[in-house]
């Protein structure tokens, strides 16, 4: 292999994808403003979105219902919510423009002044209505309940102390005599929690989903690459130079990773935007704890990923068809990362028992998840070994994949399919 060559060959590739100015602006450009307009979209959407909700006082002669009626009103409208009161039950359940119904049922006013009984308040939601907006609002009716029930019991415990003659005695002791703090955060070795420690565990799932976008550029581009040049009849004259077929395939694989690395950092760029939107909804700022090294962790985790994956396609792709046959091939590989990202989102494979963990070792793509999520755990050790597999197993990949071709084949594919 010359390197020269390698270099020259690699220059015009790169070349060539910057000179399409359109592909280039939509590879950079699309994800951040799809995603930031998506997060624009949903939050627009959200404060659009009203929440009804109704107050069934079926207990309408207790005085106390109805001042927990009209305290519950009175906050949920403060809130922002649409609130109606009403005595009729049923016609509130046929209603199906009212998402969440609350019940102050019969005998609640026997049963809140009683010592021996609870007095329940009943909430309603209806099904198939998915919106967490109707969540928030829920918690809201659990929140201003919850306050109007220490209020009764304070009077209620206050009022008995008062009888038995006890001066001295607190409420919280006796109301709740058993409570669990405040949880503390620490960090992997016992170190006292920074925000970044809390927020970064969020983060690298972020940055481990974002992997599930930077297969199929990459196996596209080498789609391209090759079959493309076939079918512009331009592969014989390239083949035909100085340039050899393993430096032909070597440099398409090296251009494709660094192509999809291109289309990683974009894609991270709009998941990061998207997730800013929606968090600066809710007062939230997550571009305020991003780590340097986990980023740079991850820009090297990609062009290793897309250089592994590019590799165990090239020897499928080159020997297709067509761009059609190609695409069905990237598919399957793309579908396979997908699965492992998606996974790594949801689960932790740094804490998976290791009979299960050495079986899924055998795929490149959970070096790649347990790279980023060792780094959570600072488990230092870990991130460099399979950092260095993924590099070693792509380099072993690349070169099997090159070896294994010769030139009639990567030039005549279709008729030994034929």
């Amino acid at each position: 292999m010359n390197t020269t060559r390698l270099s020259v060959f690699l220059w015009k590739e790169l070349k060539e994808f910057t000179r399409d100015r359109k592909a280039l602006l939509v590879t950079l450009l699309l994800p951040p403003l799809a995603l930031s307009a998506i997060g624009l979209v949903t939050v627009l959407l959200l404060t659009q979105r009203q929440v009804f909700i109704s107050i069934v006082n079926v207990d309408e002669e207790s005085e106390i219902a109805l001042n927990v009626t009209s305290r519950l009103y009175n906050e949920l409208s403060k809130a922002g919510y649409n609130v109606s009161e009403t005595h009729d039950l049923k016609s509130v359940l046929r209603d199906p423009s009212i998402d969440l119904i609350v019940v102050i049922p019969r005998g609640f006013t026997n049963n809140v002044t009683s010592l021996d009984r609870v007095a329940f308040i009943e909430v309603i939601k209806r099904a198939g209505i998915s919106s967490e907006q109707v969540d928030v609002a829920e918690n809201t009716v659990r929140s201003i309940i919850s306050t109007i029930s220490t209020e009764i019991s304070e009077l209620k415990i206050s009022t008995l102390a008062e009888k038995a003659g006890i001066s001295t005695y607190s409420v919280e002791a006796v109301r709740n005599p058993v409570q669990v703090k405040v949880p503390v955060y620490i960090g992997v070795h016992g170190e006292p929690a920074k925000i970044e420690d809390i927020w970064r565990p969020f983060i690298a799932k972020l940055l481990i989903l974002s992997f599930s976008f930077v297969v199929t550029p990459a196996s596209s581009y080498v789609i391209d690459g090759i079959i493309g040049e076939r079918e512009r009849k331009t592969m014989e004259m390239l083949l035909a130079s100085p340039l050899g077929l393993t430096e032909f395939l070597i440099v398409k694989v090296l251009a494709a990773s660094i192509v999809g690395l291109i289309a990683a950092i974009s894609d991270l760029m709009g998941l990061y935007v998207y997730v800013a939107v929606l968090m600066a909804a809710v007062g939230g700022f997550i571009l305020g704890v991003l780590e340097p090294g986990l980023i740079l962790l991850h820009a090297v985790i990609s062009f290793l990923t897309i250089l592994a994956t590019t590799s165990i396609s090239l020897p499928f792709i080159s020997r297709t068809r067509g761009i059609k046959s190609a695409s069905s091939v990237a598919s399957l590989i793309s579908t396979l990362g997908l699965a492992f990202f998606v996974a790594g989102w949801i689960i932790d494979f740094y804490k998976l028992p290791s009979t299960l963990l050495k079986i899924l070792l055998v795929v490149p793509y959970t070096h790649s998840i347990l790279a980023i999520q060792a780094y959570v755990y600072r488990d230092q050790l870990v991130v460099a070994g399979c950092t260095l597999v993924l590099l070693v197993l792509s380099t072993i990949l690349v070169f099997i994949s090159t070896r294994t071709l010769d030139r009639e084949k990567v030039l005549l594919a279709h008729t030994y399919y034929t």
